[in-house]
Order: C-alpha cells, then structure tokens, then sequence
C-alpha cells in the first residue's frame, strides 16, 4: 500500500492540504477514514509515543523507520517534519533521500540547532543556524529528492512569539518576523516549493499571514490550527484568503491518550472489560481500523500455493 497520490497533485489542482499530525499507523488510518487529504508525521508526537518527551532522543535510524511503516499501510501523502535534517548539508541530503525512498511526498527542515524534536517545554531561547547555512541545507534536501514525488518545505522557527500552545519557544527572544521572511526567501531562492513560518499561528495572525502572502513566494505552509479561549485562531476558508496552501494540526496523542484514560478508568473501577468492549465506535470488536480482509485472503493464496509445491514436490 501507497500513497495515491501527492502532496504536489493536491496544490497542483488547488486543493486546500489539511494534514493532522500523526505518529503512527493507526493515527494515519484514522485520518484517512475521517476525510483528511494528507497526514503529516510530527516529530514531536513521535517522541512521545517512543520515549514519553519530545526532548530529542529518537535518531535518524528510528525516524526513517517510521515513515517507511506509515507510508506502507496509508494511502494519503506524508509530509515528514524533518527537524533540521541533521544540521549540516551532506546529512540533510542523505536523511532526505532515505525519507524520500522510504515514500514521504514532503520534508520541512528548519534552522533551528536543536537535532531531532525540539522540546518545546523547556527550552527558553532556542539557537538558530545562520542564515547561509539554511539556505544551503535546502538545497542540498531538494537536490536530495530530485527525480522522485517528494517536495521540500522550508520552515523557519526563528520568529518568536506565537500561540501560548506552543510552549517555551514562544516566550522565548526571537529574531522577527522581518529575519524570518528573509530566511524562507532565501529558502525558495534554493529550491524549495513550499515555505513555512513558525510561530504565526495566534490570534490575530491576519496581518501577518497577508504580509507574508506578499513577499513570499511559492506555496505557504500555516503551521497548526489553533484555537485561543474556545475560538480558531483562522478557519480554513480564511487562510487561502489569505494566500496559504497547507496547514496541520496536533490532535492524535490527545485523542488517543483521552481514549486510553476513558477505558483504563472505567475498566479499573468496574474491575472488568464491560465498558471498553461493549462501545463499539464503528470498528466492531476488531479494535483497528484496518481492513483484515485483503490480508486474509492474500494468506490463504500463500498457503494455497504452499499446498501446490508440496503438492509437485513429493
């Protein structure tokens, strides 16, 4: 199983790229069978299903291990969160070329010093590649990926500010929103397509988001939907008014960690399964939302031929 088609098909004919952030198989079925057009593996959730905190302990080894087992069980395009790439060009164009192989259809590297998933809930200043040396990294993620389906997002942390969710980085001394166009300029100067500004997502964000439309050039990248006092920070409809293309949002650890508390609770204090087999959600009793049938019967052809050899070989 494959995409079916990518990420460039969707911008290509003017489609809006919605991608909730993912971790894993499951999360990526989820946001297939509920409408999305597109998942986007977060580094982030990834960490916290791996190690418990984002504080950067996965590796490149672990990262492209995931993608590979995603992007054979879904059939919607990943975009990869890429981090920094591995902070250097040579490492970026091999991290980038392995994504790109294992079926990410989109990689954003950033410029953030970090390495892997940046913890966003104790760093206070984040540090900041130089500009020149960003740049470069693009280039060397799109030479990277040249001949295949993949698109390489620039992406920016260095503005500061933000939505109070986005913890620490947000409180912390940024560069400015004038540093941060002219890093993503430079960042579609090298090849990227698409360029995304971090730290725009806040109420308010319109005067921003139109001025960025202005200068930028290529696809625009809204990174995260958020919402401030019960109310979206932008909908849809208002950011491709407002001249961007994609956007994602973080929801699968939530969502799976409130199911998981609902059940463990309800079962510990039951002391029994009752409540967490009897709500069937549309899955039935089989708990995936993976189709076993097309498994199944590839098994029973294997085991058939199994039966044929035997069958000419005794």
């Amino acid at each position: 199983m494959s995409a079916n088609y990518s990420i460039r098909d969707l911008l290509e004919k003017g489609e809006f790229v919605w991608s909730p952030c993912i971790y894993d198989c499951v999360s990526a079925r989820v946001a297939e069978i509920t409408g999305y057009n597109s998942i986007l593996l977060s580094s982030c959730e990834l960490e916290y299903g791996m190690n418990g905190i984002p504080a950067g302990l996965a590796n490149w080894e672990e990262y492209i291990y995931a993608v590979e087992r995603i992007c054979t069980s879904s059939l919607l395009p990943l975009i990869v969160d890429g981090e920094d790439g591995g902070g250097t060009p040579m490492q970026v164009y091999r991290n980038c070329k392995r994504l790109a192989e294992a079926g990410a259809m989109a990689i954003s590297i950033e410029d953030t010093c970090d390495g892997m998933a940046v913890d966003y809930l104790y760093r206070h200043q984040a540090k900041f590649m130089d500009a020149e040396l960003f740049a470069t990294n693009i280039a060397a993620a799109v030479d990277a990926v040249k001949g295949t389906d993949c698109m390489i997002i620039a992406r920016t942390n260095c503005k500061g500010g933000g939505a109070a969710q986005t913890g620490a980085m947000a409180k912390g001394a940024g560069l400015g929103l004038d540093e941060a166009i002219r890093r993503v300029k430079m960042g579609a100067e090298a090849g990227a397509e698409i360029t995304m500004i971090q730290n725009i997502c806040h109420e308010g964000c319109k005067d921003e988001c139109l001025r960025i439309a202005r200068e930028v050039p290529g696809y625009r990248f809204y990174p995260d939907l958020h919402a401030t006092n019960g109310k979206t920070d932008a909908t849809l409809e208002e950011l491709q008014e407002w001249g961007f293309h994609l956007t994602s949002n973080h929801v699968a650890m939530k969502g799976a960690t409130k199911g998981m508390l609902e059940y463990f609770k309800k079962n510990f204090e039951n002391k029994n399964t009752v409540y967490s087999e009897n709500d069937d959600f549309g899955l039935g009793h089989v708990f995936t939302p993976f189709k076993m049938e097309d498994w199944i019967e590839k098994d029973k052809k294997y085991i058939e031929l199994e039966k044929k050899f035997h069958d000419l070989h005794l």
